[in-house]
């Protein structure tokens, strides 16, 4: 019952980072929802406090995930992503040079619809358990839903048509995918913050392990090298001032080059 909490107690909101003040308009929904680690898929690594009219855009704004870091340092960030909720992929298109990642499937949907019926049957027959298939009966002949598109940015969460603790998909980066849960949904009380601005709320946040520079043993790592001739660890970690010293001369040339070197933010969850 913890996310059933006002957000007031469940969380410290910092005010200072909230810009400006937009009063919520009553009566208004409350939304807990659950992001999971794309590759751990068991491990929740977010939770939040969402509004019933908010898009769906102002929450994927707010999930973190390690491959949006890894994608910007190498300068191939993708925009695009998408959220299958049901039987409805909303696409996120705000972005000029964004991907609809629902097109392809489209396709092979329309194109394929043999293969892509197996498949359906295969994902009902792996959920539906035993004591239930005697009371359903046999899944031969069931049909596809019937799948369609929306814009993410012009749908709002009080419009979806969800259920609670289901599992529905959030994808981006390509093929980067995480479970979303929708966990709790209650109305907005006084105890809750009245700033709509505030929102999504974060009310968990996996604690990330951070490794420590190898050399002075003070610092947090930004760099991690790998088959590095002169570091007693393989892989090794170094912040940005001790990876200088040891790998550059004064004047700032490479010493050596035989190993790998990698932009370090965090550990993945185990």
């Amino acid at each position: 019952m913890k996310p059933l909490r006002s957000a007031s107690a469940a969380v410290k909101v910092k005010l200072s980072s909230i810009q400006g003040c937009i009063p919520v308009r009553h009566p208004e929904v409350a939304l807990s929802i659950e992001v999971y680690h794309n590759v751990r898929n068991w491990v929740k690594t977010q939770e939040f406090l969402v509004l019933g009219q908010q898009t769906l855009t102002e929450l994927r704004d707010k999930i973190y995930c390690l491959t949006d870091k890894d994608q910007e340092t190498d300068g191939q960030h993708n925009h695009s992503g998408y959220f299958l909720i049901e039987d409805t992929f909303y696409n996120d298109l705000r972005d000029p040079s964004a991907i609809d990642y629902s097109e392809p499937i489209f396709d092979w949907l329309s194109n394929s619809k043999d293969d892509a019926l197996k498949k359906w049957e295969c994902i009902l027959a792996g959920k539906m358990q035993k004591h239930k298939k005697a009371v359903v009966g046999d899944i031969t002949g069931s049909k596809l839903p019937r799948f369609q598109a929306a814009d993410m940015h012009k749908t709002q969460f009080c419009n979806l048509k969800f259920q609670l603790g289901a599992g529905y998909l959030y994808c981006h980066q390509g093929d980067c995918r995480h479970t979303v849960v929708i966990r709790d949904m209650r109305l907005l009380h006084p105890e809750d913050i009245q700033n709509r601005a505030a929102y999504p709320i974060l009310l968990f946040q996996l604690k990330l392990h951070v490794q420590k520079c190898r050399v002075c043993r003070i610092y947090r790592a930004t760099k991690m090298t790998v088959n590095d001739k002169w570091t007693p660890e393989n892989p090794c970690y170094f912040c940005d001032n001790c990876y200088f010293l040891l790998h550059y001369t004064k004047d700032g040339s490479l010493q050596y080059q035989d190993f790998e070197v990698h932009d370090y933010h965090h550990d993945q969850p185990r």
